[in-house]
């Protein structure tokens, strides 16, 4: 079986699927249009830069070179945030034409309708996530290309049952979830001092979409007033620089908005680190009942955190448990034996549970 995935890389998902379904047999590559900033690696990156419009023309060659190489390579063509080998999805009807095998998966984002968000995502900070876009406009488009993908889609991957409602009325498609992906491996943990007598380092990655950064902030201004605590706020690192700093962390706050854990958090608990997130309560009947994570509100944060900040032990006892529950259902290799058997047919359809489930398993 040949694997493509492309052709943007999204918090290192194409790369550890790819790196994942290597170690199940498959024979998978990822090609992207331009590099990830986060410095993941790629087996092939065409670097076009859709900005610079002179260059239109050899970007029309280098795509339309890499399509034909393409259809003739692979059999299966896994997808990622909504886009294909070419622009606006134009491939997808040839692809279909060949009888090659069509992945999409979708990461937040890229089809998240904004009226949801308004609607059931009440931490979200509205004005902040839509910026400057019009929410009527974004959702229209959002939905227009994901009914266009479903059209030509075998199967839809997303990485737990938060995105679910936002793609599920938009067509027939099958839908699985497949949990997030790591090389758990590659990372040592390290976990946090099972001791009060130093400086408590606090870390967390903000975004353009907010995070629930501005309550973190409040809260952490509060704190410091009262405790020993470090902040280390991290901001456009290549994956490895930005490593380095969450391994100084005797806590992690990844964010208190949409209700569900990502890549960042899986990272933490990788590392053995304790992580706050906010989980909805429809989340956490659907997420395994051993997830490790500490929830919290905006109204909760601070106490949440000063609790953490001054209990070493619980500290320590949390980075244990999130370095074994990253191993237990985020190991690349595992997840990746579920995306083997989507490609091969043998999966019609996965709810998180049933996911969860199969790729410990695997283990």
């Amino acid at each position: 079986m040949r694997v493509l995935h492309g052709m943007r890389e999204v918090a290192g998902q194409a790369y550890y699927s790819v790196k994942g379904l290597r170690r199940q047999g498959c024979r998978a590559d990822l090609i992207l249009w331009d590099p990830s900033p986060f410095g993941y690696p790629v087996d092939k990156c065409l670097n076009i830069d859709f900005a610079n419009k002179k260059k239109y023309p050899w970007y029309v060659i280098k795509l339309g070179c890499n399509f034909i190489s393409s259809l003739f390579k692979y059999d299966v063509f896994h997808f990622h945030f909504g886009h294909s080998l070419l622009p606006f999805g134009i491939d997808l009807p040839v692809l279909k034409l060949f009888r090659k095998k069509i992945i999409c998966e979708f990461h937040g984002d890229d089809v998240r309708n904004p009226q949801f968000i308004k609607k059931f995502y009440k931490y979200v900070d509205f004005e902040i996530y839509m910026g400057s876009q019009d929410a009527k406009v974004l959702k229209e488009r959002r939905s227009k290309r994901v009914k266009y993908i479903m059209k030509y889609a075998d199967h839809v991957v997303l990485h737990d049952d938060e995105l679910v409602s936002h793609v599920k009325a938009e067509g027939l498609t099958a839908i699985s979830v497949v949990p997030l992906r790591l090389d758990v491996n590659s990372i040592t943990p390290c976990y946090p001092e099972n001791t009060n007598e130093k400086r408590i380092n606090i870390v967390h990655a903000p975004s353009g979409n907010g995070k629930g950064t501005k309550w973190f902030l409040e809260a952490m201004e509060k704190l410091s007033q009262k405790h020993n605590i470090n902040l280390i706020l991290i901001r456009n690192l290549p994956q490895q620089e930005a490593f380095k700093e969450y391994m100084k962390a005797d806590i992690i706050f990844d964010q208190i908005t949409v209700g569900t854990y990502g890549v960042f958090a899986i990272e933490a608990m990788a590392m053995g680190k304790p992580v706050i997130t906010y989980i909805s309560e429809d989340m956490k009947k659907k997420l395994p009942k051993d997830l490790p994570i500490v929830s919290a509100t905006p109204d909760s944060l601070y106490g949440v955190l000063e609790s953490l900040i001054l209990d070493s032990e619980l500290r320590n006892h949390l980075g244990k448990q999130g370095r074994q529950y990253a191993c237990k259902y985020h190991d690349c290799g595992n997840n990746a034996a579920v995306l083997k058997a989507i490609y091969e047919g043998k999966e019609n359809g996965l709810t998180g549970e049933a996911a969860f489930n199969q790729v410990v398993r695997k283990v």
